[in-house]
């Protein structure tokens, strides 16, 4: 039976209240310096009055303002109700480990390999920075595993080899998040459900994407990962044996054409960082009807959590855009905003 979520969406509802609205994010966009944009976060309660005026400044102090509202929600989950809605702070765990095995992989600089994450109960900001610091993804992954996170053990096997292959442990990470989103989402209702269906869809949609060029049947052993609602196991494989990118791209969108998806996939695709924006729209456009459609129900609460990364996202793109002095029409054109 789906625990019971009133409450929580109560409170989830008012979080999303206090998030930036579009016109806030334009005007900000519009900073003609750093200290402009400062005194102007400053000023929205985003961080101190007295921070430093840097992007690498900036940037930290907007971590820490989400990692804030995440632990207001966390706080709101008792604890027979936050094994369902671990789904959603694991999603962001999810996303954090993989970039930071990324930038381990790549030798990038600590602030580099923090960019853009939002820190959660399981990982907070002080063990983010801590897992950034490692040099190599297997000492990542060693820590997290010491840690006992349930989505770092997984990874010790495929991190085990003389050579291990970020690839690999990238795609056991999915899997391993996956496995354990899709055996407790119903404890969060039919909404949630639908919600780690879509995630796991995402999965397989930029794996079709960034591997259809290989043109080897064993990718999709490799890459897929199981859970998804409309892009199973034969249409993938189906996928893999099309001819050409536009046949992909034609046969993606309708296969998708009833998912939350379907708008991020209408047009031809020229840009896979807009195209990454462009989901963050769509799922953000879903949760809105979904709410409409039952408010009962957790739609409220993963509103939220899209909601919040995307305004980090946004703001990150602002920062630097400023930073780099950008025209802040190309730095508006950048935002997701649904």
């Amino acid at each position: 039976m789906a625990r019971y979520l009133g409450d929580i969406n109560t409170r989830a509802r008012g979080l999303r209240t206090h998030l930036l609205p579009a016109n806030d994010l334009e005007r900000l966009a519009r900073a003609t310096s750093l200290l402009a944009l400062q005194r102007e976060l400053s000023g929205l309660g985003y961080m101190r009055s007295d921070a430093p005026a840097t992007a690498m400044s900036l940037e930290g102090a907007i971590r820490r303002h989400a990692a804030s509202q995440m632990a207001i929600l966390d706080r709101w989950c008792t604890d027979d109700r936050r094994a369902a809605l671990a789904v959603i702070f694991e999603d962001e765990d999810r996303r954090s480990i993989q970039a930071i095995l990324r930038g381990a992989q790549q030798g990038t600089a600590t602030e580099v390999r923090m960019a853009g994450l939002v820190p959660t109960r399981s990982l907070p900001e002080r063990a983010l920075l801590t897992l950034a610091g490692q040099p190599t993804p297997t000492d990542v992954i060693r820590m997290l595993a010491l840690w006992g996170h349930p989505l770092g053990v997984p990874l010790v096997a495929a991190a085990s080899g003389s050579h291990p292959s970020l690839f690999e442990i990238e795609v056991e990470l999915q899997r391993a998040f996956a496995r354990r989103a899709s055996a407790r989402a119903h404890q969060g209702g039919r909404q949630l459900v639908e919600y780690v269906e879509q995630i796991v869809d995402v999965m397989n949609t930029w794996s079709a994407l960034l591997h259809f060029v290989e043109r080897d049947p064993a990718i999709v052993d490799m890459t897929f990962v199981e859970g998804g609602r409309w892009l199973t196991r034969d249409v993938f494989q189906k996928l893999m044996t099309l001819e050409t990118r536009p046949q992909l791209e034609k046969r993606l969108a309708w296969e998708l054409r009833s998912s939350a998806l379907a708008r991020a996939l209408r047009d031809e695709i020229e840009d896979l960082a807009q195209l990454e924006g462009a989901m963050l729209r769509a799922q953000i456009a879903w949760q809105n009807r979904a709410v409409r459609v039952d408010p009962s129900g957790a739609a409220p609460i993963i509103g939220f959590a899209i909601e919040l990364r995307a305004e980090v996202v946004n703001l990150r793109g602002i920062i630097w855009g400023v930073a780099l002095r950008a025209p802040a029409a190309m730095i508006q054109a950048e935002l997701v905003v649904a």
